[in-house]
């Protein structure tokens, strides 16, 4: 049997090879994707873009996030590669309002002037676009057989499963015998978590702390090295880390360090769309959580990214469950355009929010993070540290919008006329918000994921 290897381009990434026998795919929402192909000479190559241009002048940092730096970057990798502009023709697809849209227009047509700007810059260029699927309000997969130069546009959560009877739904016995089977966040890292929230964090009783979890630091270490956090500098002892990194990087590193162990203790054939999907989702809504924070000025930002990174906890313990009745758990989704929730508490009569509100209480955390792993899809629910929920409801909505494909998602946007006013910004402010959504850690999966 012929077995096809399946490269995922994430958002702003692109990747162009001669006499690939790959699958390239991407999962878009209001991003758009661009798939070329070269039938004369095999050569293909596809980009996932995030926004139109750069909001900046300059060139940008990550060129490939933008239809006006990035698509010609592809093109010229295509002619380096042997290609014509002659002889390669355009798929397009994605640049959907991904409904139910809002009064703040939470799209600002971002996917729609994308794709005007690709489609000029194609014909500019002279290449034929042969096919073009792209608006609307709902998110697809865009894919490329490197091997033929064939195109495919479906839904994103196309049923590839054979169908299943009825699921058995988990009971509460079940769902605590899953959480007690499951290795937990290690209780090194939940002590410098409250240590980290706190007013003071001493760096020296961080690491005493650290000392105690060799396993634990050996991650630590391995996620400074990363693009996620430092990337050049090599970094191999504690002492290099603070210096190079400070001391409130260091200590998110050893929290993302724990959460990623946490997190990878599911495949890919539940919540997760990708491999480390779940995880990368969440260091996105964290890193955006805390832009927000910085932004708005009422929340702090180390809060903001530990919540924002915490959020899903509860999906772990889910997964296993959804991956059995995955589905019926689309068609839920899709035809019967249910709400994240309503899908869960139907199929499997709880959600992820009330399971991660267990965990949570199981573990003694804040009544902040509580609060915000319980209510971040219904933030007019949440009791207390209303302004902190918002924030990661907020960070979460635009992952999903404009990262689709990490995890399987999908958020209501009731509650986004609320959050924007709460939160004091506009529509305008998304723009930037989403441009420092951190492609760089998403696209450097795997140094963490092996």
């Amino acid at each position: 049997m012929h077995f096809q290897r399946i490269e995922h381009i994430t958002a702003g990434q692109l990747k162009a090879d001669k006499n690939s026998s790959d699958m390239y795919q991407a999962y878009l929402g209001t991003c758009l994707g661009v798939a070329l192909y070269d039938r004369k000479t095999h050569t293909g190559g596809m980009i996932h873009i995030l926004l139109p241009e750069p909001p900046m002048s300059g060139f940008p940092e990550y060129p490939e996030k933008y239809a006006a730096t990035g698509l010609p970057l592809l093109i010229q990798e295509l002619m380096r590669l042997g290609s014509s502009p002659k002889n390669i023709t355009a798929t397009i697809a994605g640049g959907a309002l991904v409904g139910p849209v809002s009064s703040q227009d939470m799209g600002l047509d971002i996917g729609g002037r994308s794709t005007e700007l690709a489609t000029n810059i194609l014909e500019d260029a002279g290449i034929e676009i042969r096919t073009s699927e792209t608006g609307g309000f709902f998110s697809c997969t865009l894919e490329l057989n490197m091997a033929t130069g064939e195109t495919f546009i479906s839904p994103p959560w196309e049923e590839r499963q054979d169908p299943v009877g009825q699921v058995v739904r988990p009971g509460m016995d079940d769902i605590v015998h899953t959480i007690e089977n499951l290795q937990p966040i290690p209780q090194t890292a939940l002590k410098i978590l409250r240590m980290f929230q706190g007013s003071r964090a001493d760096i020296m009783d961080i690491a005493q702390e650290l000392s105690k979890d060799q396993v634990l630091g050996a991650q630590t270490l391995k996620l400074c090295n990363s693009a996620l956090f430092a990337g050049t500098a090599r970094i191999d002892t504690l002492r290099d880390a603070v210096l190079l990194l400070g001391e409130n990087m260091l200590i998110k590193s050893i929290i993302t360090a724990a959460v990623n162990k946490y997190y990878n203790q599911i495949g890919t054939s539940g919540y997760s769309l990708c491999k480390g999907g779940l995880f990368f989702h969440a260091v996105g809504v964290a890193a955006t959580a805390e832009k927000l924070a910085d932004k708005t000025g009422i929340i702090s930002g180390k809060q903001a990214y530990t919540a924002g990174l915490l959020h899903d906890i509860g999906k772990v313990v889910l997964d296993q469950y959804v991956s059995d009745a995955m589905p019926l758990f689309f068609r839920d989704l899709v035809q019967e355009k249910k709400n994240f929730l309503q899908s869960e508490k139907s199929l499997l009569g709880i959600t992820h929010c009330h399971t991660g509100a267990l965990l949570a209480r199981q573990w003694k955390f804040s009544t902040a993070l509580s609060q915000v792993i319980a209510f971040h899809h219904e933030p007019e629910k949440a009791r207390d540290h209303t302004d902190l929920v918002c924030i990661v409801y907020l960070a979460d909505l635009l992952m999903e919008r404009f990262n689709t494909g990490l995890d399987l998602e999908k958020m209501q946007t009731r509650s986004v006329d609320a959050v924007m006013k709460r939160l004091g910004l506009k529509p305008s402010d998304i723009l930037e918000l989403v441009d420092t959504i951190p492609m760089h850690a998403i696209k450097n999966q795997e140094i963490l994921t092996r």
